[in-house]
């Protein structure tokens, strides 16, 4: 494969992909990276989302193309705000969801995420990662990850970190990730397994 078509508009997402397929010797492989014009469904799984986003894109572009959804877990709210954590984002911003928690002795939280990837036979490949697990920091940070994902990762903190998700360095970060696997590293393995396939 020569190149993704990645439907997506977030920085951070693409920066980790092209991580991802450099780690596995895939640095050839180019990404597109692209807005469509597709509805966000209501749901109650990030995968069921994904799922979605990933059929009509097909529909719009008729070529293999790549979806990614996450959605963000708050214990002590439920599991709130799960797949409308991006919704909240926006309404509250970091701050607003750091003074939701004023108050709240249990600050454990987890995000949850899967890409989906369509091949040009329309068949899907979905890539789930284990719970990212972690709290909510006490504080808004300043970061100095340049293209984090979202203004979680300003009060994130991974379980076996001491610092939010955005001041750590990449190896850092996934190093709290423990047994957890990326979404984007299963997905550039599986991508370079086909490519040796068709070598063989």
């Amino acid at each position: 494969m020569e190149n993704v078509l990645f439907v997506t508009t977030n920085n951070g997402k693409v920066a980790t992909l092209r991580r991802s397929l450099d780690k596995v010797g895939l640095s050839n492989v180019k990404i597109e990276a692209r807005s469509l014009a597709i509805i966000e469904p209501q749901a109650d799984t990030c995968e069921e989302v994904a799922l979605s986003k990933a059929r009509q894109a097909f529909q719009l572009v008729k070529k293999p193309i790549l979806v990614d959804d996450s959605s963000f877990h708050i214990t002590a709210l439920g599991g709130f705000p799960g797949v409308y954590a991006k919704y909240m984002n926006e309404k509250l911003g970091a701050e607003g969801i750091v003074e939701f928690m004023k108050g709240k002795k249990d600050r454990s939280a987890h995000f949850e995420g899967v890409l989906v990837f369509v091949d040009k036979q329309g068949t899907e490949h979905i890539f789930r990662e284990e719970p990212y697990r972690g709290s909510i920091a006490d504080m808004v940070h300043e970061i100095s990850d340049e293209a984090p994902w979202s203004v979680l990762h300003k009060i994130f903190i991974p379980e076996g970190g001491s610092d939010v998700l955005g001041n750590m360095s990449h190896q850092d970060g996934e190093r709290t990730r423990k047994r957890s696997t990326s979404k984007y590293v299963l997905f550039a393995e599986w991508l370079l397994q086909q490519d040796e396939a068709k070598l063989g």
